[in-house]
């Protein structure tokens, strides 16, 4: 019987050594996710535009062949279109060849779109010390300016 316990001990211990531990993985702070999550869309003219959050800063994407993207996004994630009545809201200033000016409200601050000609021009960032409601709109002297902002006479 001695033999036998001596025997058994001897296989369970091989066995629990033999097996692979959960070593738990840490994870440096520094390394970054990559991961994106679109966090709106819209069709403008026909050409899907999607807001990335890319770890916490907002790309753009479209799928035009149509228009060339020019400028970036500087809103920090997560942005979103503003809208009115579910729509995106939007103005077209025909004087100044501007087709569609639309806006979009990052954290921080709100960034001005504009369709004009074959391109479409990420124009720059305004900080603002309270958001807008991207449900409700915003006024349209915002889209004016933002339009008026790559007029050359």
């Amino acid at each position: 019987m001695g033999k036998f316990l001596i025997i058994a001990s001897v296989l369970t211990m091989s066995v629990s050594c033999s097996k692979k531990k959960d070593v738990p993985k840490y994870s440096n702070s520094s390394e970054k996710t990559n991961e994106s999550i679109v966090t709106d869309t819209t069709v403008i003219n026909g050409t899907l535009i999607e807001l990335i959050d890319k770890n916490g800063k907002t790309e753009i994407n479209t799928n035009s062949k149509k228009y060339f993207l020019s400028g970036k996004i500087i809103a920090n994630a997560p942005s979103k279109f503003i809208r009115s009545h579910g729509k995106v809201l939007s103005f077209t200033y025909p004087k100044i060849n501007v087709d569609k000016t639309i806006i979009i409200q990052g954290k921080g601050g709100i960034q001005g779109i504009i369709f004009k000609k074959d391109s479409i021009i990420c124009v720059e960032y305004i900080t603002t010390s309270s958001p807008y409601n991207i449900t409700e709109g915003a006024d349209e002297i915002l889209y004016w300016d933002f339009a008026h902002r790559t007029y050359k006479r």
